[in-house]
C-alpha cells in the first residue's frame, strides 16, 4: 500500500512539473521566503502552485506549518480568502500532509480542535482531519529512524 502512495505522488508531481519550466521554479524558489502572511501564500499558490515539487514544496510545507503555529491568531485572513478561493484551502491542508516536524502538526491539530476563532469552521475541521491523517505516519517514521 505504501508503494502505491509514493507512485501515485511521484506520478503527481512529475505531471505539475511537466508544467514548470525551470525559469518558474527559478522565480518560486526565489519568492519561496516572501510566505510570511495569508496573503503572500494566496499570491504564491496563484503564480507557482505549478512548481509545488520537490525541495520547493518542502518549503512552502514548512511556511504553511510555521504561519499556522505561529500566528494561528491570524487564520481568519486564511479563512476570508478561502471563502473567494476554495483551492486556495485545498492547498494549504495538502501542504500539511507533507512530512514535517512532529511537533508542529500536532499543534496545528490542537489549535484547530480547541482554539478555532474563526466563522469558517470547515477550514479548522480541514487542517484537524489533515494533522490527524498523517501524525500515524510521522510517528512510525520518526521510531524507524531512532531505531536504526
Amino acid at each position: 500500500m505504501k508503494w502505491i502512495i509514493v507512485v501515485l505522488f511521484f506520478a503527481f508531481s512529475n505531471a505539475h512539473a511537466e508544467d514548470c519550466s525551470q525559469q518558474d521554479f527559478d522565480k518560486a524558489d526565489m519568492e519561496l521566503d516572501s510566505l510570511t502572511s495569508w496573503k503572500a501564500v494566496d499570491d504564491f499558490f496563484s503564480r507557482h502552485s505549478k512548481c509545488d515539487v520537490g525541495y520547493l514544496r518542502e518549503g512552502t510545507s514548512e511556511k504553511i506549518v510555521r504561519l499556522l503555529v505561529d500566528k494561528w491568531g491570524q487564520l481568519n485572513e486564511l479563512s476570508v480568502l478561502v471563502k473567494t478561493k476554495p483551492a486556495l484551502g485545498d492547498y494549504v491542508v495538502d501542504h500539511i500532509r507533507e512530512i514535517l516536524d512532529v511537533k508542529d502538526v500536532e499543534k496545528v491539530r490542537d489549535y484547530s480542535a480547541s482554539n478555532c476563532q474563526i466563522d469558517d469552521k470547515a477550514l479548522c475541521k480541514k487542517l484537524h482531519d489533515a494533522a490527524v491523517y498523517i501524525l500515524p505516519y510521522m510517528s512510525s517514521q520518526y521510531q524507524y529512524i531512532n531505531n536504526n
